[in-house]
């Protein structure tokens, strides 16, 4: 009976314990980074101007910044050892599927990063909330007005997960400054995207008033006619049947089709 090459449970636990032996200095580390860093900062921004961070709303962009910084930072070298040949042999070699080692990357730089993450600023609100009491005697606005309905927040959580499978993949192709070079990457593709959309609305609407200009890439378009006193503002959206089309894909099918994709070009490494 042959043996199972793509995933088994115990082996998968006994290759999550090796993993986490080789790297545990470097995760503490990177935790202690990251808990450091957001909240030494806030916390100076406190002590010198007692007004820094009296609202949620003012405490927004650093969680932000220090979930997608941090997260696609971490991605990116998670395969480095791939760029160094003793080392790349000694990882493509381990005795576990490939199946099994990609998971466990996937666990820990996207997934276990997030739950620390949120653990970590937690902790960092708790920290600054106290010494606004203390200072000023007024606990944090809780007054989160980044964006209005509460469900379009989930949509900077299904954004993270999608930029992280973009830089796991970046991981794959580049062994070297993939971080660089996956951001380059990106905006690239961005801008092939935006040109795209400009020839489209070029043979649509023909170069009225610069019309590729205004709106929002594949989703709507502002014509503006009449002047030079009066203009008439005409907004054209995509169809709703393709705005559910565009969403359920960036919610449930991009990230995965990335995964599918960083997890075969690490097979052909292996190969």
């Amino acid at each position: 009976m042959q043996p199972n090459n793509f995933f088994s449970l115990p082996r998968m636990q006994l290759y999550l314990q090796k993993h986490i032996t080789d790297h545990y200095r470097f995760y503490l580390m990177g935790m202690a980074a990251i808990f450091g860093l957001s909240t030494i900062i806030p916390v100076l921004m406190v002590l010198f101007n007692g007004d820094a961070f009296t609202r949620m709303n003012e405490i927004a962009p650093i969680y932000y910044m220090g979930l997608f910084f941090g997260g696609t930072l971490l991605t990116s070298r998670s395969f480095n050892e791939l760029g160094n040949k003793e080392k790349g042999i000694d990882f493509l070699m381990i005795p576990a599927s490939l199946f099994e080692k990609f998971i466990t990357v996937l666990l820990f730089t996207t997934v276990g990063y997030f739950l620390f993450y949120h653990l970590s600023f937690y902790g960092t609100y708790k920290i600054i909330n106290g010494i606004e009491l203390t200072l000023r005697h007024k606990p944090i606005e809780l007054n989160y007005q980044f964006l209005s309905d509460p469900d379009e927040k989930k949509y900077i959580y299904y954004a993270y997960f999608l930029l992280q499978a973009a830089f796991l993949l970046g991981a794959t192709y580049f062994h070297k400054i993939s971080f660089i070079k996956t951001v380059l990457c990106i905006f690239l593709f961005a801008l092939g995207l935006y040109f795209v959309n400009c020839i489209l609305l070029t043979f649509v609407f023909g170069f009225e008033k610069d019309m590729w200009k205004r709106g929002m890439p594949f989703i709507l378009v502002i014509k503006q006619t009449g002047g030079p006193q009066v203009w008439h503002t005409t907004t054209y959206f995509i169809p709703v049947w393709l705005q559910n089309i565009y969403l359920f894909a960036f919610k449930f099918l991009l990230a995965p089709i990335l995964w599918t994709i960083a997890f075969f070009r690490l097979k052909d490494q292996e190969i």
